[in-house]
């Protein structure tokens, strides 16, 4: 089932600079992200207050982007209510939500590590990008532990 899962993965999705949401995110080929860890974000991008915050607060600062090209693959699972996505698209959100997000939280914040075999729920709590990614150095030092 794990593998299954991560054939999901295989897309990062790219956030989109737009403030209003409307656009579905675009998505990339993934590169050769073998031995990173894995941040899922779940997000409803169209009406989720904190998920538009922690986007346009985190993901989008140039000193978190610099550290997760390093050291992480970003997906993106965004759940909108206003903006229609593919249904291959939808089918991948739903089957990452079943197994790391079944309670439907909105963000939910997913460090998965390299191997694939730990995860944790990462809260985000309006830290800085700055303070958030030191929280996820000490969190993948664990996870990879």
């Amino acid at each position: 089932m794990i593998s299954l899962v991560f054939v999901f993965l295989i897309n990062i999705f790219t956030l989109s600079s737009q403030d209003s949401g409307t656009s579905p995110e675009k998505v990339q080929p993934a590169l050769a992200a073998e031995n990173k860890n894995r941040f899922i974000v779940f997000s409803g991008s169209d009406w989720c207050k904190g998920c538009i915050q922690f986007r346009k607060k985190v993901l989008s600062d140039p000193s978190f982007e610099s550290f997760a090209r390093e050291n992480l693959e970003i997906v993106v699972a965004d759940f909108p209510q206003r903006t229609k996505l593919s249904k291959d698209i939808v089918a991948q959100n739903e089957a990452l939500a079943e197994k790391y997000n079944p309670k439907g939280v909105f963000p939910n914040l997913v460090l998965i590590s390299a191997d694939g075999n730990h995860f944790e729920i990462v809260k985000y709590n309006n830290q800085t990008p700055q303070e958030f990614v030191s929280e996820l150095k000490t969190r993948l030092q664990h996870l990879n532990g």
